[in-house]
C-alpha cells in the first residue's frame, strides 16, 4: 500500500535563493513531470540563519521517491539545482502521524522545524504520547515522525502565527512538566524557524516577487 512520504531536505542556501526563490523554478517544473510528487513544493530559508534552507516535498510513496532516483531526469535536476545549494545538506523522509494533510502546516505564517533524536529506543511511545499533549496547545497545527532513515530520529514540524506566538505558548504552565520531561528523554539535533514559500505558485506573483 502507498503511504505519503515527506522528503525534507535542510541545506546550505546561496545567496541567489536568498535573494530569490524563483531560481529554483526550472528544477522544480522538471520534477512536476516525475510520477507521484505532489506539487508544490514548499521553500523557506531559516529565520534565525538565513544561511541554511529548507525543502518540503510530498510524494505519494517513498517507492515514487525511490524510482525519481533512479530515473534518467535526475542527473539534469541535480545540475538545476547548483545555483540554489551551496551544500548537498541533508536529506530525510518522513511519513508524519496526522489526522491531515501536511500541506495546512506548511502554509501557516511560521513553520518550526525540530529534529529530535530518542537517548533510548524504549522511550518511543512515552516521546509520542508528549507531542499529542503538545499538539492540543498548538492547535493540532502539530506533525511527527520518524525518519525513515533511522526510526530513534523524530521530526516535529509545527505551524505558528510568529515566532513571538511559539515563545509565548512554551512559557505556559501547563507545558513546563512535559517539556522538561521530554528533555530528559531526546537530544534536540536541529532547531529552528522558517517561512515557506508554495513553488511553483498557481496564478500570480506573489507579494515578495516569488
Amino acid at each position: 500500500m502507498s503511504i505519503p512520504t515527506t522528503e525534507i531536505i535542510i541545506f546550505g542556501a546561496s545567496e541567489a535563493l536568498r535573494n530569490d526563490k524563483s531560481i529554483l523554478l526550472p528544477a522544480l517544473d522538471l520534477l512536476s513531470q516525475v510520477d507521484g510528487v505532489q506539487m508544490p513544493a514548499y521553500i523557506g530559508l531559516q529565520i534565525e540563519d538565513p544561511a541554511i534552507g529548507y525543502v518540503f516535498l510530498n510524494w505519494d510513496s517513498r517507492e515514487h521517491h525511490e524510482a525519481a532516483m533512479a530515473a534518467p531526469s535526475h542527473g539534469p535536476l541535480r545540475e538545476l539545482l547548483k545555483p540554489a545549494f551551496t551544500s548537498p545538506g541533508k536529506k530525510y523522509h518522513v511519513i508524519f502521524n496526522s489526522d491531515h494533510p501536511i500541506q495546512v502546516v506548511l502554509q501557516q505564517p511560521v513553520t518550526e522545524v525540530l529534529l529530535v533524536t530518542l537517548k533510548d529506543p524504549s522511550y518511543r511511545a512515552e516521546v509520542s504520547d508528549l507531542f499529542i499533549k503538545f499538539k492540543e496547545s498548538a492547535k493540532k497545527m502539530l506533525m511527527f515522525g520518524p525518519t525513515l532513515e533511522d526510526e530513534n530520529l523524530m521530526f516535529l514540524v509545527i505551524g505558528w502565527e510568529s515566532v513571538e506566538a511559539h515563545l509565548e505558548a512554551v512559557t505556559r504552565p501547563e507545558l513546563q512538566a512535559p517539556m522538561e520531561r521530554l528533555r530528559t528523554l531526546v537530544n534536540r539535533e536541529h532547531v529552528s524557524h522558517t517561512t515557506l514559500t508554495p513553488l511553483p505558485m498557481k496564478g500570480a506573483v506573489d507579494s515578495e516577487g516569488y
